[in-house]
């Protein structure tokens, strides 16, 4: 499953070669702004550091729109849309990264472990490992069940509710839990851990590719880049493709 995304999402960015070029360029700059101004304390700085995320957030989301709607290339960047966008979904994923922070902290910290998260379990698997077996193995198993129960369900809404954002732009839709729910149980709870979990490995094996390094300055921070563009644009994409199916699903239902 990870492989084929793997082959997907590669053909999706890499569709339009010098198009790739131009998007690459735009994440360059943004990673350099990001990276330059992230620790700093001025206030002009700390808004420029905001702006970019916005904007690569808000492209995220054309991503997400442009997949559930069938697209086979990376969109076109439209910065006023990026901008809109961008806004919504930081207000968005900002709410929903603190309930879920919330939750699994107060799973993790009683057992003494840090906070799940499985994309970083996996990419600094060695001390994951070491954790695991510093803990008594009824704790160590508490922490993996719950903690990716809790993961894996608080990161389900936050993934369609930034899908239903990036197809109507409404804020208010995004925040309905109910209809959340309704769009997960028409795809079905263990298809979409199927789809989620083929998502999250796809980034972590993209994630490995920046372990190269390639010895000329310029051409290691390019290549850098490049993955982090891939790991970008799986996790938007993959939005995009599962919501995609949701409401194919939803049109057989209704027909």
């Amino acid at each position: 499953m990870a492989f084929f995304k793997i082959k997907s999402v590669w053909n999706y960015c890499t569709y339009n070669k010098p198009f790739l070029a131009i998007i690459l360029l735009f994440f360059c700059v943004l990673v350099y702004f990001e990276q330059s101004y992230k620790d700093s304390s001025s206030t002009f700085e700390i808004l420029i550091f905001f702006v970019v995320d916005v904007l690569l957030f808000g492209y995220g989301m054309l991503i997400a729109r442009d997949r559930m709607r069938g697209g086979i290339r990376l969109p076109k960047i439209m910065v006023k849309d990026c901008f809109i966008s961008g806004v919504k979904s930081t207000i968005l994923i900002i709410v929903f990264v603190y309930v879920q922070g919330f939750i699994l902290h107060s799973v993790s910290s009683p057992l003494d472990f840090p906070e799940f998260d499985l994309e970083d379990m996996l990419l600094d698997f060695p001390q994951t490992i070491h954790n695991l077996y510093s803990h008594n193995p009824i704790d160590a198993f508490v922490f993996i069940v719950l903690g990716a129960i809790l993961f894996y369900v608080t990161t389900f809404f936050l993934e369609i509710a930034l899908a239903r954002l990036a197809d109507t732009g409404s804020i208010k839709t995004a925040f309905n839990l109910m209809g959340i729910k309704k769009d997960i149980d028409t795809i079905g709870w263990w298809n979409y851990a199927k789809e989620y979990t083929g998502i999250v490995l796809t980034i972590v094996l993209f994630a490995y590719l920046n372990y190269i390094d390639i010895p000329v300055d310029i051409l290691n921070y390019i290549w850098g880049v490049f993955c982090f563009m891939l790991m970008f644009s799986t996790q938007f994409w993959g939005i995009g493709e599962i919501y995609g199916k949701i409401k194919e699903k939803r049109k057989e239902v209704s027909s």
